[in-house]
This record gives structure tokens, C-alpha cells and sequence, in this order.
């Protein structure tokens, strides 16, 4: 079945408008918070009352697709037949919304089934910043084109990393890259949620950006948005083939290959 791709953009950006809503509804106050693998690893009430807006509107557009969400697994039609996979994220950056920290975001992605991104779209609710791709229309935020940056040396680069929620117990915890990074860069940022990371790699306001660890939901429609703005995203190897978040970098092209030299001399 093909897809009319800037439809459901559409749809997936009116989606993520009415989770934000919901979400903000919870923002600002004492939150009710649930631990999931450790301290660093938490789900609240906003999780679950995004999730509960996206996941029956989803399952209405789209029944014949398969949903993979942080919270709920699958869903939807088989994952054995399915030829389209929704990776849904209901809040990215759960600590810094359970702290009222404005820097969050609803993320969803659609993508093949050869995990390939073909629609993305990520919303930050308190900015009402609406970043949005689809596969070979470009990348948008708000409606306005976006574009990476023309940063070509890593002195003048401002890069984004995060840290794993293992990281206490995780000898591939990252601290060592950041240290080696440091030095080289103009300045690095840990803002804690990927996804907002990545659009800000694909707006030109980071010049790159690595982690290890993360999930599809975490990462998929950032990763678009890098790439229909005209960045690069490949894991650590350099491949750019199915990159599911385990090992991931995503910059403005030019500064790719430092990047990942530097994480290849620290592993």
C-alpha cells in the first residue's frame, strides 16, 4: 500500500498537538511518578495520559499498521504482517517533565518495515515548537523549512550528547567521550530528551549530536527531521542503514566523521 506521506504528516502532527494539550494539563505542578528499571527511569502521569490520546486515534487512522509505544509495547495489527510501524515516545524527557522543566516533547514516528523513517514528527507543548519531516518533503518547524548548520570545524561546534539510565552500572556510560569531547568543541549540552536533541541538530541550534542506548521511539522521528534538513545520521561503524538508536550520531554532515573519530579512540 503506498502512503500519501504529507497526509499523514498531517495526521500525526494533529495527534501530537492534542497529546500536548492533554500533557499540559499535568505541567507546572506535583506529579505522580512510577519508577520502571531504576531511580533514573521513571514514568508519570503525563506519560500515560499522552499515550491514552495517541494510541485510539492512531489505531482508528491507521488499523492495518503496527504501534510500538515506551509504555504499552504492541499494538495494533500483527508485527508479522504489518508493513508499517508506528515508534511512539507519549513523553520524551519524563524527568525533566516530572521536575517542570519546560524541555520535553511527544514524539512519534512511522517507518517500513525495514525500520527505514518515513514520517516524524516531534512536539514540544510548553515552546509549541512543532518540528516535523517526512521522507523526500523536507523537515519543518511550524511550517517553516528547516536547515543544518554550515559549522565545518569542531571548535566553532556546539554539540548534544545524553547518558544511558544504566550509567551507574554501565561501563559504556558516555563520561569518558564527554570528557575527550570537551576539549574540542566550543561547548557540549546534556538537555535530556533525544528526540528535541535532534531537531535541534536538524535547526541548525546544535551542530551534532551522539548517544548510545537509546530505543526507536526515543529517536526515530528526530532522526528524520536531521535528514530531510539535510544532515547525516549513521551509528558509531558509519553506517546509515537501519539505525535504531543503540549507537547513534547525527550532525550537519561536515562534522560527521570527527565526530565519530572521537568516539571510535574512546570506546
Amino acid at each position: 500500500m503506498n502512503l500519501n506521506l504529507h497526509a499523514v504528516r498531517g495526521t500525526a502532527a494533529g495527534i501530537a498537538r492534542m497529546a500536548g494539550a492533554e500533557v499540559l494539563r499535568y505541567y507546572g505542578q506535583a506529579h505522580d511518578e512510577v519508577t520502571k528499571s531504576n531511580s533514573y527511569d521513571i514514568v508519570t502521569e503525563g506519560d500515560h495520559a499522552s499515550e491514552a490520546i495517541i494510541l485510539p486515534a492512531l489505531l482508528s487512522a491507521f488499523p492495518d499498521h503496527h504501534i510500538i509505544t515506551e509504555e504499552s509495547g504492541g499494538l495494533g495489527a500483527p508485527a508479522e504482517t504489518a508493513e508499517y510501524f508506528w515508534y511512539i515516545d507519549p513523553v520524551d524527557g519524563t524527568t525533566n517533565f516530572s521536575k517542570n522543566i519546560p524541555h520535553f516533547a511527544i514524539s512519534i514516528a512511522l517507518a517500513d518495515h525495514n525500520r527505514q523513517p518515513l514520517v516524524g514528527v516531534v512536539f514540544n507543548p510548553v515552546t509549541n515548537e512543532l518540528f516535523t519531516a517526512a521522507r523526500g518533503l523536507g523537515a519543518t518547524l511550524n511550517n517553516q523549512p528547516l536547515q543544518v548548520s554550515n559549522t565545518a570545524t569542531l571548535d566553532q561546534a556546539v554539540l548534544a550528547t545524553g547518558f544511558p539510565y544504566d550509567r551507574a552500572t554501565n561501563p559504556e556510560n558516555n563520561v569518558r567521550r564527554w570528557n575527550a569531547m570537551l576539549p574540542l568543541v566550543r561547548d557540549l549540552r546534556r538537555f535530556g530528551a533525544a528526540s528535541l536533541d535532534l531537531c535541534f541538530v536538524a535547526c541548525g541550534r546544535f551542530d551534532g549530536y551522539w548517544e548510545s542506548w537509546l530505543n526507536p521511539w526515543d529517536c526515530m522521528a528526530g532522526m528524520l527531521c536531521v535528514l530531510e534538513a539535510g544532515g547525516a545520521v549513521s551509528d558509531y561503524s558509519g553506517s546509515s542503514e537501519a539505525v535504531t538508536g543503540r549507537e547513534l550520531i547525527a550532525s550537519n554532515g561536515h562534522l560527521h566523521a570527527a565526530i565519530r573519530q572521537m568516539i571510535v579512540e574512546n570506546p
